[in-house]
């Protein structure tokens, strides 16, 4: 288990906009980011972290798709 001490939001973030990215290429990167923070954020109290980069990839990589599809 992940201590909360360990989890570095920054580092998480930038890891899964880089995963994001990497998945819709076409995807503007403030949107993906933006997308990433917010993912990142909703799971910044949970008391274990093992799966906060897991569940928020998986979240921000939702948004953006459906934020490209509506283009």
């Amino acid at each position: 288990m992940r201590e909360n001490e360990d989890f570095d939001p920054e580092q998480t973030v930038a890891d899964i906009e880089n995963r994001v990215q990497d998945r819709f290429p076409d995807a503007e990167p403030a949107l993906v980011h933006e997308e990433a923070v917010a993912a990142v954020d909703q799971y910044a109290d949970a008391p274990v972290k093992d799966f906060v980069d897991i569940i928020a990839e998986r979240e921000a990589r939702a948004r953006v798709d459906e934020a490209l599809s509506e283009d």
